[in-house]
């Protein structure tokens, strides 16, 4: 039987209830000793567990919590661990508030070694899930609805000198930020595979994951979906006053007022990443960068990346010390191979905008063109301003298997004739997609007989504005004549081929 604990104040005429603190006598509690022992600051009735003052579990004490509960806080209450909390029930358990409308204060881990969480649900509180001097394993839990009314730095999840292993998790709908540690703390968590969405529902200017230094760490933030919804709300920030190193990969960050900001001295590797609309707040000044790096303290190699549909693409200011692609270096990281196209704001494309003194190396990227003249359109640097720094982009990526041509971004849809036709055994199909601010393009090519069969589906995805290329080969088919087929939401045509065996 699921049972709940509820946490409250309890107003008696003879006064209220002190802090309960367990004996620190190196023993395992559970909720129900915790009845059994706190001489009425824990009580259990009617299948619920109450609670009206704060408990201290102290140094040597551990708290564990394997049962599928409901822990419920008063007001102003906290739940404060020295000692060890183990919470790792069959299916879940939940820490939340008695009135969603007066909110308990905090859990605070501090100092404690061995403290873990899984499948927990923590909302409602004031200053969140505190960790101090160290660092608790969290994983499948959900942290929501935290922080509400609390206009400092709060955090649903905050780090004080802590090397948390934060994964598979969802951290959506707090009202400040997400993840957060200190400026001038060095914290070193693992951030992976989370969901972490909507938070900042103060819409406060704050990002959903806020980080200072990291001392002699790595920090990792991998595999996260991060998803905005507040127009003031950001994805990833750091401000160390001390020095961050970072790897961001393999993370989806779309929806935010901006992307991923570095300020300050931060070691950067991010790469397959994908970063895609984050122009929620639509006030090109203030903010809608996919990537904006401030400072020549900011040393990121980038590359791998997919940067479309910011307001701005890449922006850096104050000096840049970043990579985007060198071919000269043989580390791989330095490959390039970003996708970085259709960053727009104010009826123009800014793709990548420098405007330090800086050169920045940015080779072997797709600017979502082949077209020359389009690709230095799209970028802001020294021919657009004497005091920029050059962007030196050359030589530009063209991806597998799509041909975009060199003599310029097509001005309509297109389906060309197939070379060569009649064909034995494969053919090219080529089309053209125009350029256009909105969205990359739904597109279908497809191969049919003359009944209306398909007979395959050459791609099914979305394009950029550029001209492509794919082969077709029949090997398997008989001879005779099929159809392929050009279908788009503004545009479909059909053109005839003829396999001759």
């Amino acid at each position: 039987m699921k049972k709940t604990l509820v946490i409250f104040i309890m107003f008696f005429t003879s006064g209220i209830f002190a802090d309960y603190s367990t004996p620190n006598t190196s023993r395992n509690w559970n909720l129900d000793s915790l009845v059994a022992f706190s001489g009425g600051v824990v009580t259990f009735s009617s299948g619920s567990y109450m609670v009206n003052q704060t408990v201290n579990v102290l140094n040597s004490d551990t708290l564990k919590i394997l049962s599928n509960s409901t822990v419920k806080l008063a007001q102003s209450v906290s739940l404060n661990i020295t000692g060890t909390l183990i919470i790792n029930p069959p299916d879940s358990m939940k820490i939340t508030s008695i009135d969603t409308n007066l909110i308990f204060q905090e859990v605070r881990i501090d100092n404690s070694v061995a403290s873990s969480f899984r499948k927990m649900i923590f909302e409602y509180s004031f200053n969140g899930l505190r960790m101090l001097d160290c660092s608790p394993l969290i994983e499948g839990c959900t942290f929501r609805y935290n922080c509400k009314g609390n206009g400092t730095t709060s955090t649903a999840i905050s780090l004080f000198n802590c090397n948390s292993v934060i994964s598979n998790s969802k951290i959506y709908r707090n009202y400040r930020v997400g993840i957060a540690g200190g400026s001038n703390i060095a914290n070193v968590p693992q951030i992976l595979n989370n969901l972490i969405y909507e938070n900042d529902l103060s819409n406060g200017n704050v990002p959903q994951i806020s980080l200072g230094q990291s001392g002699n760490g790595t920090v990792i933030i991998r595999g996260n979906m991060i998803t905005g919804l507040a127009i003031l709300s950001g994805g990833i920030a750091a401000l160390p006053s001390g020095t961050l190193t970072i790897i961001i990969e393999n993370n989806t960050i779309k929806k935010n007022r901006y992307g991923i900001s570095l300020n300050g001295s931060c070691n950067a590797i991010i790469r397959n990443n994908i970063i895609d609309s984050n122009n929620i707040q639509g006030i090109p000044l203030q903010g809608g960068s996919g990537l904006n790096f401030i400072g020549s303290g900011v040393a990121a190699i980038v590359s791998k990346n997919i940067i479309r549909w910011n307001l701005w693409g890449v922006t850096l200011q104050s000096g840049s010390s970043s990579v985007f692609g060198d071919l000269s270096n043989p580390d791989t990281n330095y490959v390039g191979l970003n996708y970085i196209f259709f960053n727009s704001n104010s009826g123009k494309f800014y793709d990548f905008y420098n405007s330090t003194p800086s050169p920045v190396k940015a080779e072997n990227n797709f600017w979502g063109t082949g077209n020359l003249d389009s690709i230095e359109a799209h970028i802001c640097h020294q021919p657009d301003s004497i005091i920029y720094g050059f962007v030196d982009y050359l030589p530009i990526f063209i991806p597998v298997g799509i041909n975009t041509q060199y003599y310029g971004v097509p001005v309509k849809y297109h389906l060309y004739e197939a070379y060569p036709n009649p064909f034995n055994p494969s053919t090219k199909l080529r089309f053209d997609v125009p350029e256009t601010v909105a969205r990359d393009i739904d597109i279908n090519l497809s191969v049919f007989d003359v009944s209306g069969k398909l007979i395959r589906t050459i791609v099914e995805q979305k394009f950029p504005a550029g001209s492509y290329q794919f082969d077709f080969d029949a090997s398997g088919l008989a001879s005779g004549v099929y159809f392929y087929t050009l279908s788009t939401p503004f545009f479909t045509e059909s053109k005839k081929l003829v396999l001759l065996k």
